[in-house]
């Protein structure tokens, strides 16, 4: 699901499938090859696991210089190579806590404080139970009694330091391991060093896993790797002409031309914007940067692009998709009722965002299957025809109910062909959108998100086994999903 970098030297296929499994892995194999993909493609990647020790890298011309330029032998600049690999994804501003050491050249005691303190941060106490009591076999009665005395105190922080105090000591103050003397540079700068585990470690793969399992399970991380996989994709399809389906939804003049042209060069700047949108380091307030990603996704579907133009071509599931977009956004221009923002909400607007503009196969995408992860990992087996019957009737008397006493009409007036009018009712699209209107500019009071969940179903009402079926096509997946979420209370 994420993408791996991997620097390790010392390769073979039996190491990639004991530490990594089936995941998605890019290995490079020594510090020259490390070094350009990360000068040149660093966004392909979401962590990163670097070896220090790359000495069987070539004694080429640049590992020459840059051996000279520190006034070292080659040998002594790729034996500690990986450091200098680490301090280059950090200029390059990739989050720390993305990158991690599995090296020989880890203090195992270290490493076990490490992931000590890494357990009690995550609030995984059976971890922590785990490493303390391998910690503890190893030591004194006397420091055995210590440390359970401060962890009754509840002094975790003091715990860790006493620890490594401890091992230091053992040491005699003397540390020849290349990953301690670069912690204690970062130490008496007063930064927290970067995360290593030793492979030589009983427990390393075990250790390692739950640093991979804690950043696959990022919601943000795999939205982001979602978008991205997504808009390489489409990408490279959109020299086909008919691949693009966005310009049908393009309104026309009397004389039947377009009012804007859309050439597949704006589609590619279009994909790249949203593609390079969000960074790879979570930002802090992370609903602002939702707010002004769904903005740019959307912002095409304006004045000029009419879902209703396509309808009797494509079909129920294309003008859902459409309507979509073209709902969300008129209500992100105008106002922060969506708000607050989450991957949910953004996976599902980009799945029927790009369904709507691009011409893709009834089979789920492989970067749709990432993105359906972010809805939910364990979507509806199945849903019944009746009970989505009765789900779409509630949903309609809902809207009603939020609006009679508000004395908005539930009709709408309709020309006929010899341009005579009646009344129509509202269309669920229409009823929302009031409902939205009328809550503009006010504390929020309805859950706006879940209408466009509801709305994707009531707006295939009239083939409703379209979604039902049983088949792992992409409109019944994702119908699946979304199922639980968009018919429960609030």
């Amino acid at each position: 699901m994420l993408n791996i970098l991997w620097v390790e030297d010392e390769y073979s296929e039996d190491k990639k499938n004991t530490w990594f499994k089936n995941r998605a892995v890019d290995i490079k194999t020594n510090f020259l090859e490390a070094k350009e993909s990360i000068n040149s493609c660093l966004g392909q990647f979401d962590l990163i696991v670097l070896d220090i020790n790359l000495e069987n890298t070539e004694h080429s011309k640049e590992i020459t210089e840059l051996a000279k330029q520190f006034k070292i032998s080659e040998k002594q600049f790729l034996e500690e190579s990986g450091m200098n690999l680490f301090l280059n994804l950090l200029e390059r501003g990739f989050p720390k806590e993305q990158i991690i050491f599995l090296t020989a050249n880890a203090d195992i005691n270290r490493s076990r404080v490490d992931e000590l303190r890494e357990a009690y941060r995550q609030e995984n106490y059976d971890a922590f139970d785990e490493v303390i009591e391998t910690i503890t076999n190893e030591l004194s009665e006397e420091t055995v009694k210590e440390c359970s005395k401060l962890i009754s105190a509840d002094n975790h922080e003091g715990l860790f330091q006493y620890l490594e105090n401890y091992f230091n000591d053992l040491n005699d103050g003397v540390t020849n391991n290349t990953y301690n003397r670069f912690c204690e540079a970062y130490q008496r700068c007063r930064i927290e060093p970067p995360k290593a585990i030793n492979k030589g470690l009983n427990e390393a793969k075990q250790h390692l896993n739950n640093w991979l399992e804690k950043h696959e399970k990022n919601d943000y991380l795999v939205l982001r790797r979602g978008i991205i996989e997504g808009c390489g994709f489409l990408k490279e399809h959109i020299n086909d002409d008919n691949f693009i389906r966005f310009s049908s939804f393009v309104k026309g003049t009397k004389e039947k031309k377009p009012v804007i042209e859309i050439s597949s060069d704006d589609i590619k700047n279009y994909l790249d914007t949203v593609e390079q949108f969000l960074p790879v380091r979570q930002p802090k307030v992370i609903n602002d940067t939702y707010r002004l990603f769904l903005r740019t996704l959307v912002h095409e579907w304006e004045e000029s692009i009419d879902p209703q133009e396509t309808t009797e071509k494509y079909g129920g599931e294309i003008h859902t998709y459409a309507g979509l977009s073209k709902q969300t956004r008129n209500w992100v221009s105008h106002a922060k009722l969506l708000e607050p923002l989450n991957s949910e909400i953004i996976a599902f607007l980009f799945l029927a965002n790009m369904r709507a503009m691009f011409k893709l196969s009834p089979e789920v995408q492989d970067y749709e299957h990432i993105l359906l992860k972010c809805i939910t990992n364990t979507p509806d087996a199945v849903i019944d025809d009746d009970n989505l019957d009765n789900h779409i009737i509630a949903f309609n008397s809902n809207v009603d109910q939020i609006l009679f006493p508000l004395d908005i009409p539930l009709t709408k007036e309709r020309k006929d062909k010899k341009g005579s009018a009646e009344p129509r009712p509202k269309y669920f699209s229409e009823k929302i959108n009031d409902v939205y209107k009328n809550n503009t500019g006010k504390s929020k009071q309805h859950n706006y998100k879940r209408f466009l969940f509801q709305y994707f179903f009531v707006n295939q009402q009239y083939c409703p086994s379209n979604l039902t079926a049983n088949s792992d096509d992409f409109l019944p997946t994702l119908a699946r999903h979304i199922y639980s979420y968009s018919f429960l209370e609030g």
